[in-house]
């Protein structure tokens, strides 16, 4: 008979609107132990999460997914006992590791190596635990160089990855990991998908992962929760949850302006603010015919610093979310500078674009001096593809081959 890990009753969280930050520690207490379950001034309420019901069982890799403000940090944050519910009930069997945002669970003032030795002391682990984890841990996060330095002086990615680490070798038996991974690079991202597949199979541990990259949850997942405005839309399948999740998205992609997203990431020392598909005679068009050259065309702008080696890079998902092609201007050792508030323009010539038919979930992702800069975690856009002329015998036809080795023809533009 299989154990439950997490038990959620409903359960709600609300917040007061109008006051500088939200409730505190406080009078979360003393809502709590007086039993105050409702919240005064309820036109000033905002309810981060409601009437949220779900179990999940030990050695269980659930992904939560949802839009940005869908509730799934502030679900984290309740799950790991670092805020009070406001209303319903929370039953957890085990100890919890949690990574919840960058910034978080390290003393800044202190080094890698002893806010090792913190995490772990709070986690209720020995001294003796600790050093027997300790090498898998600095191994693992590759910054052994910099374990004697302050964690204040750390990147985002050093962050990261010490983090990571650490949540993932110490002994608890529930791991809760955000999507602070999107700050890490790709081969990062996947060395921590790989270690959490490994927590869960061969060590029965539990993982809760919230991302916006549903190739990376259904990599690891085989159960998830789908929230959506405070609400748990659907709880099922990864397969389940990945088809209505990708469905809300498209939506909210082809109805949102690119430079009034806020679902990205990214240090913003440049962004995507425009995208439009044109052919080669200059046309702007919404649909690709298969087999034709083609021309993406971006607008982008920089931020109040000037960036220096400028990468731009494309990801194409199919329906299914797998990973169609990878792009980057660097692939050609073609980069970009820009000065501090400039807007420009960079284009892409793909040649014989060779999808077969259907829609394209395409990924845009900005990095500067190898650094995030941004990434839009719904995708840019939806490019539709119908059958061309592929093989030039003048019928239609179509490829039916991944993007593997096609490079575009890099253009830059300067008003």
């Amino acid at each position: 008979m299989s154990q439950i890990a997490i038990k959620v009753e409903n359960l709600g969280k609300s917040y007061r609107l109008g006051t500088l930050g939200t409730q505190s520690l406080k009078e979360d207490i003393i809502n709590w132990f007086s039993g105050q379950k409702s919240v005064k001034h309820k036109e000033n309420t905002h309810w981060a999460l409601r009437n949220i019901n779900f179990e999940i069982e030990r050695g269980s890799a659930v992904g939560v997914v949802g839009k940005n403000g869908a509730g799934k940090s502030t679900l984290l944050k309740l799950l790991s006992r670092t805020t009070a519910p406001t209303t319903g009930s929370i039953k957890i069997l085990g100890k919890i590791s949690s990574l919840l945002e960058v910034g978080t669970g390290f003393h800044p003032e202190l080094t890698g190596r002893e806010n090792v030795f913190l995490n772990g002391a709070i986690m209720g682990m020995t001294k003796t635990d600790i050093r027997s984890k300790f090498d898998e841990i600095v191994e693992f996060s590759g910054v052994s160089r910099f374990l004697d330095t302050p964690v204040k002086r750390y990147s985002s990615g050093m962050y990261v990855r010490l983090a990571f680490a650490v949540a993932a070798h110490l002994e608890t038996e529930i791991m809760i990991i955000d999507e602070v991974l999107a700050v890490g690079d790709v081969e990062f991202q996947k060395k921590c998908v790989d270690k959490m597949k490994q927590v869960t199979g061969n060590e029965g541990r539990t993982v809760l992962f919230v991302s916006h990259n549903i190739a990376s949850v259904k990599a690891l997942c085989n159960y998830g929760l789908f929230l959506e405005s405070g609400q748990l839309r659907l709880a099922g399948t990864v397969q389940e949850i990945s088809d209505a999740y990708i469905s809300s998205n498209r939506g909210f992609v082809e109805s949102t302006e690119l430079a009034l997203r806020t679902d990205r990431t990214g240090s913003g020392a440049v962004q995507l603010v425009d995208f439009f598909l044109r052919d080669m005679a200059g046309n702007q068009i919404d649909t690709i015919l298969t087999g034709e050259d083609i021309e993406f065309c971006f607008t982008l702008k920089c931020g109040n610093e000037k960036a220096r080696n400028i990468d731009l890079g494309l990801n194409f998902y199919d329906p299914e979310e797998r990973n169609m092609g990878t792009l980057y201007s660097s692939y050609q050792k073609v980069y970009f500078d820009a000065e501090p508030h400039e807007i420009f323009s960079v284009r892409c010539v793909i040649p014989g674009f060779p999808f077969t038919i259907g829609t394209y979930r395409l990924g845009v992702r900005i990095v500067v001096n190898n650094e995030e800069a941004d990434w839009l975690l719904a995708g840019a856009a939806f490019v539709r593809v119908e059958n061309g002329d592929f093989f030039g015998t003048g019928s239609p036809g179509f490829s039916k081959h991944y993007m593997t080795n096609y490079l575009g023809r890099w253009h830059i533009e300067r008003n």
